[in-house]
């Protein structure tokens, strides 16, 4: 029971991540999101992102779907408490939503792979300082990352542009894993 629990306190602290970009300047925003990658390495929650890239190696390769929805669930509370806080918040997650959602099916995939890159990096380093210049990195260059945009689907977001996202995720953890190896030939 704790393990699903954990994976929903790790999609929530994503979420907290998505307000601290969406209340502040977009290069604060995106230097205060890495605390919640921190935190997560830290406790060493399970996040999707983090973990994709190790499914070669997955015993039970299911649990990664389970937290993949248990991550979403967390990512969507601080929505829903953020809006509870302001409703006139609503409107600033609705903006944010349709400019996300709104980029074609190719540049979510590609976005998604290029975004997890970067997230398999931050996690396997395990240097905080990487794992800083990493989340703000995918996040300047606007790299799309399934657990946060999760958290805009109760405003509009699109499943079926989400799950392309995951895709993107998925490629990109599992190829940086294969690339990284530390293997010689």
């Amino acid at each position: 029971m704790q393990k699903y629990l954990n994976s929903v306190l790790a999609g929530f602290l994503i979420g907290i991540g998505n307000l601290a970009i969406i209340s502040t300047d977009r290069y604060v925003g995106a230097f205060l999101f890495s605390v919640a990658l921190l935190s997560i390495i830290e406790l060493q929650l399970p996040l999707y992102t983090g973990r994709i890239g190790k499914v070669l190696t997955n015993k039970n390769p299911a649990e990664l779907l389970l937290m993949l929805c248990l991550n979403a669930l967390g990512a969507m509370i601080p929505t829903g408490l953020f809006i509870l806080m302001d409703p006139a918040n609503l409107e600033k997650l609705q903006t944010v939503c349709s400019a996300k959602y709104s980029k074609s099916y190719l540049t979510l995939f590609a976005a998604g792979i290029l975004c997890n890159v970067l997230i398999h990096i931050a996690v396997t380093a395990k240097r905080e300082l990487i794992t800083v210049l990493c989340i703000m990195c995918f996040i300047l260059c606007t790299f799309e990352h399934s657990i946060a945009d999760a958290g805009y689907l109760p405003v509009g977001g699109s499943i079926l542009k989400w799950l392309v996202i995951v895709a993107g995720n998925t490629v990109g953890g599992i190829g940086t894993e294969l690339l990284v190896r530390k293997e010689s030939f």
